[in-house]
């Protein structure tokens, strides 16, 4: 429960960085897809760091690194292309479609990286 507690911490201050970077990109007028990859990216890399070595406590081995921007990259994709058909297709606002993308892509994100990246093997039955 802790490390989950711990997760969900750094998750909420992935997603502020994400968000505010976010929108001060769409602020000063830079287009809303390269705002969010730009953004994103400030966001991996905070989540990188603290969940490496606050979160999961695992060593820096190259393959966790590998693993985790495979997440990240998959996440990436996942939420831009949703930004992109919600602001296109729907006409939503893109500061509203960012929050549910970010969304969707948090619950992605968490199950891949948990499941996945930082799981432990010696204690697989």
């Amino acid at each position: 429960m802790k490390t989950f507690l711990k997760f969900g911490t750094v998750g909420v201050l992935n997603t502020g960085i994400t968000i505010i970077s976010y929108m001060f990109l769409v602020y000063l007028g830079v287009n809303y897809l390269l705002a969010n990859i730009m953004a994103y990216g400030l966001g991996v890399l905070n989540s990188y760091y603290w969940n490496r070595s606050w979160v999961f406590k695992v060593s820096a081995k190259q393959y966790v690194f590998l693993k985790f921007v495979l997440v990240n990259l998959l996440t990436l994709g996942m939420t831009t292309s949703i930004l992109y058909i919600l602001v296109q297709y729907f006409q939503i606002h893109a500061i509203l479609a960012q929050v549910v993308a970010t969304g969707v892509g948090l619950i992605f994100n968490f199950t891949l990286n948990k499941k996945w990246t930082f799981t432990n093997k010696k204690s697989s039955s």
